[in-house]
C-alpha cells in the first residue's frame, strides 16, 4: 500500500469507521525498519509477525507512556488527515468509541510511508470481554535457554497495572482474569522481554497470546556447517576403499584361473 511522491514530505489519510474518533500516530521506525527514537530499545522484529510487532508496540506505548507525534480526531465522513509527514514506518493508533449503541474496536496497524497514502483503519465491533486469557508461547529456541518464568501485568486502557502474574510450567504458562470492569479495555503484556527474544501480541476476542522467538535457525545453520569436524572419524574411509578394491581385483584373478 505504498505509493512513491517527489515531495519530501508526504500525507496520510486513515479512514475510520465513525466520524470523532480520535487517531494517532507513531513513528517507529525508519525506511529499513530499524526502530527509533523511544522505540529503539524495544525488542520487536516488524518484519517477522507485523500484526504481533504492531500490537506489542501499542502495549509498550500504554505502559510507558509515549507521546503520539501527531493526533488527529476524524471528520464528518470519517477520515483523519495528517500532512508534513517524513518517510518511515509509522503506527496508527485508533481510540476506542461507543457511538450509536456500538462499540468500535480499531485494530492498530503499521504502515510504510514513502509517498501519500490512504489507508482503511480495521476494526471490531464487540462487547467489552470481562475475561482475559493469557498464554505464553516460545518459538526457534531451546528449552534449556529459556528463563523458568516470566512476569506479565495485566494492563488497562488508561495506562493503569491492575495485576502482576508470574506465568511458568507449573501453571502451563498461562493464567486467566474473569470478572473485569466492563468500563475500560484491557491488555497483557510481558514486565521485560528475555534477553536473545523477539516479543509480539495476537488477540483473538478475549484470548491473548504472547510469543518470544528466539534465533535457532541461526544456530542450526551455523552447526550443519561444521558438522563434518564434530568429532565423527573419517581416517577408515580411504583404508576401507583400499581393501575393497583389493578384494575385488583378487576375485577376478581367481575368476580368469578357472
Amino acid at each position: 500500500m505504498t505509493l512513491f511522491a517527489d515531495s519530501d514530505f508526504m500525507n496520510l489519510v486513515v479512514n475510520c469507521p465513525v466520524s470523532n474518533m480520535q487517531v494517532s500516530l507513531y513513528r517507529v521506525a525508519d525506511e529499513n525498519y530499524k526502530l527509533v527514537d523511544a522505540f529503539s530499545h524495544y525488542s520487536i522484529d516488524l518484519k517477522q509477525d507485523v500484526q504481533g510487532a504492531a500490537n506489542a508496540l501499542e502495549n509498550r506505548i500504554l505502559m510507558d507512556g509515549i507521546e503520539a507525534d501527531a493526533c488527529v480526531t476524524s471528520d464528518s465522513v470519517g477520515n483523519a488527515s495528517f500532512t508534513g509527514l517524513e518517510t518511515g514506518i509509522y503506527l496508527v493508533v485508533g481510540e476506542e468509541v461507543f457511538q450509536d449503541g456500538v462499540f468500535y474496536m480499531p485494530q492498530v496497524s503499521l504502515v510504510s510511508l514513502s509517498g501519500d497514502l490512504s489507508v482503511d483503519l480495521k476494526y471490531e465491533m464487540s462487547d467489552k470481554p470481562s475475561r482475559i486469557h493469557v498464554l505464553k508461547v516460545w518459538k526457534k529456541d531451546n528449552k534449556k535457554s529459556r528463563p523458568k518464568s516470566i512476569e506479565v501485568c495485566l494492563l488497562r486502557s488508561d495506562g493503569i497495572v491492575v495485576d502482576r502474574v508470574v506465568l511458568n510450567s507449573d501453571n502451563q504458562w498461562s493464567t486467566t482474569w474473569d470478572n473485569l470492569s466492563t468500563l475500560y479495555t484491557y491488555r497483557v503484556m510481558e514486565t521485560s522481554v528475555p534477553s536473545g527474544y523477539k516479543e509480539s501480541c495476537t488477540r483473538e476476542k478475549d484470548t491473548i497470546v504472547l510469543t518470544n522467538t528466539g534465533n535457532l535457525t541461526d544456530k542450526v545453520e551455523k552447526k550443519d556447517e561444521v558438522l563434518p569436524n564434530s568429532g565423527q572419524l573419517w581416517w577408515p574411509v580411504p583404508v576401507l576403499l583400499f581393501v575393497g578394491l583389493v578384494l575385488f581385483g583378487l576375485g577376478r584373478h581367481l575368476k580368469n584361473e578357472e
